[in-house]
C-alpha cells in the first residue's frame, strides 16, 4: 500500500542535467534517483518500486539497475530481504550546470527563465550564425523578466549557447535588439 501524503521532491537543478557519466539521465531515472534520495536508509522491494512508479517489477528493477551503472546508487544486497539502497551524490562538473549552491542568490524567477533558454538550446542542436541570432533573441524577449537588465538577460541566453561577443559587437547587438523591440527598449542602456 502506498502513502498517498508521500511525495517525491525533484530539485530543479537535477531537471536540468542531461548526463552522468556517460549515460543518459532520463525523467524516470531522476524520479527514481530522487525517491530513493528521500529515505534515511532506503530499502523497497523491486515490487514497492513498480507500485509507487506505476511499472512491473521487472521494470523497477531495470531502473535500478540503470542507477547503478551511473554510479549513483550502491546495492547492497540483503538475501531473503529487499536490498539496501544507499544514494550517493551527483558528481560535480557532470553537467554543464553552475553548481546549485552558487545559484542561491538567484530568484526563482530568473531559475525559470534560464529553464526556458535550456528548452530554446534543445530545439535547436546548433546555434545559428548573426542574422539568425538577433532573430532568436527577439524570439525570447517577451520571455525577460522585467526586473532583469537587458544586458544580463542577454548575456545569460548567449552564455546558454557557449557564444561569447567581443564588447564592442556585444554593444552593437544591445542597441539593434532595443531599436527592434519594445521589451528590450524599455529598459536603459
Amino acid at each position: 500500500m502506498i502513502n498517498e501524503e508521500q511525495f517525491v521532491k525533484v530539485p530543479m537543478w537535477i531537471l536540468k542535467i542531461s548526463q552522468v557519466n556517460g549515460h543518459k539521465f532520463t525523467d524516470s531515472a531522476k524520479n527514481l534517483y530522487c525517491y530513493l534520495r528521500g529515505f534515511d536508509r532506503a530499502f523497497p522491494s523491486y515490487a514497492k518500486i513498480g507500485d509507487v512508479f506505476g511499472i512491473t517489477p521487472r521494470a523497477a528493477e531495470e531502473r535500478v539497475k540503470k542507477l547503478l551503472e551511473m554510479g549513483l546508487i550502491i546495492k547492497d544486497a540483503r538475501p531473503g530481504s529487499s536490498n539496501l539502497y544507499r544514494v550517493l551524490d551527483i558528481p560535480k562538473g557532470e553537467s554543464s550546470l553552475p553548481d546549485p549552491s552558487e545559484k542561491e542568490d538567484e530568484s526563482n524567477e530568473i531559475l525559470n527563465v534560464s529553464e526556458i533558454i535550456v528548452e530554446e538550446e534543445t530545439q535547436e542542436p546548433e546555434f545559428p550564425e548573426r542574422p539568425e541570432i538577433f532573430t532568436w533573441l527577439l524570439s525570447l524577449d517577451k520571455k525577460k523578466p522585467p526586473h532583469e537588465e537587458t544586458e544580463d538577460f542577454v548575456k545569460r541566453a548567449l552564455d546558454s549557447k557557449n557564444i561569447y561577443l567581443c564588447e564592442n559587437d556585444f554593444d552593437s547587438l544591445i542597441i539593434d535588439l532595443k531599436s527592434e523591440s519594445t521589451i528590450y527598449d524599455s529598459l536603459p542602456f
